[in-house]
């Protein structure tokens, strides 16, 4: 209505409107009236953004390698942004007329690629695939010593190198030789873990023939002991028995000694008395020739007495 047009941006867009070459009104998240006729806007976007990038260099053994990774910027001075940059947009239909976020990432990628250009090339292949976390400090590193991005009011949060990745070739070439470097693990630690289980058995069985020995000595050394323990109880018995016998022997010397002092002749009368003084009837007698004789030379010694 009369040249006067409503306009809403959104909250995160820093807002500026020129009219006759001065800046007017301007505002983050800017609503209200406009009048077209002498109007011209720019809109800063002035939220953070993550830009993958994917940049090439070469390496020392001159092998292509790609670099993937995150850049996370943001526009920090709107005011000087939109003096460095064009965005400015159309008041009917809100699109910027050209690309200056696009121009922005194409800065950045070009100084993460020259920064990863001055680092890779001083390393091999196999150093470079491992730089990862470097990088990602080398490309930061880039990008702050980089005065015109601080002076044209952009800001680097932060960068993330999320692989390295070389030529379809070389890659074929790496993971054939990684695959051959674990089969060849795989074999060591077969022959090694075969290795350890028969040094197990050997061990086992040596330890089970230890523990036979061990036992067989153990029985050997209580079957000495136990027939040490028969011998010495035999010899106690032997002893034993010596001993008693010695003292029957003593004993019957002793009883039998009053009658060595006895004439065979009294010997023979107090024989007869004994027999003549039992109750049974004594019918007859045997005397040997020995006997006869002696008691004839005992009865003619009497009488010649």
């Amino acid at each position: 209505m009369f040249g006067y047009r409503y306009i809403k941006s959104k909250p995160t867009d820093h807002v500026i409107l020129y009219s006759g070459g001065r800046i007017r009104r301007q505002g983050l998240g800017f609503a209200g009236f406009v009048f077209m006729p002498f109007a011209t806007a720019a809109a800063v976007p002035t939220d953070a953004r993550d830009e993958i990038f994917a940049v090439e260099a070469m390496t020392a053994d001159y092998q292509t390698i790609t670099i993937q990774g995150l850049i996370s910027y943001r526009i920090k001075d709107a005011v000087v942004a939109s003096k460095q940059q064009d965005f400015s947009f159309n008041l009917y239909t809100g699109k910027h007329n050209a690309e200056p976020m696009k121009q922005i990432v194409e800065r950045l990628r070009a100084i993460a690629q020259t920064a990863c250009r001055d680092a890779l090339v001083r390393s091999t292949l196999d150093a470079a695939l491992n730089k990862s976390d470097e990088l990602s400090q080398i490309i930061m590193r880039g990008i702050g010593d980089d005065k015109r991005l601080a002076a044209d009011g952009i800001a680097v949060d932060r960068v993330l190198v999320l692989a390295l990745k070389p030529t379809p070739e070389i890659k074929k070439a790496l993971e054939a030789n990684l695959r051959e470097q674990l089969l060849r693990q795989a074999d060591a630690a077969m022959f090694e873990r075969r290795r350890a289980v028969t040094v197990d058995e050997h061990d086992l069985k040596l330890r089970e023939e230890a523990n036979k020995r061990e036992l067989a000595e153990r029985e050997l050394a209580n079957e000495q002991a136990l027939e040490a323990e028969r011998r010495k109880t035999a010899e106690a018995k032997a002893d034993t028995k010596k001993a008693e016998a010695t003292a029957d022997a003593e004993a019957s010397r002793i009883r039998l000694k009053p009658w060595t002092e006895i004439e065979p002749s009294q010997l023979y009368a107090m024989a007869f008395k004994d027999w003549a003084n039992r109750d049974t009837s004594l019918t007859s007698v045997s005397l040997g020739a020995d006997a006869m004789e002696r008691l004839a030379s005992q009865l003619s010694g009497a009488k010649a007495g």
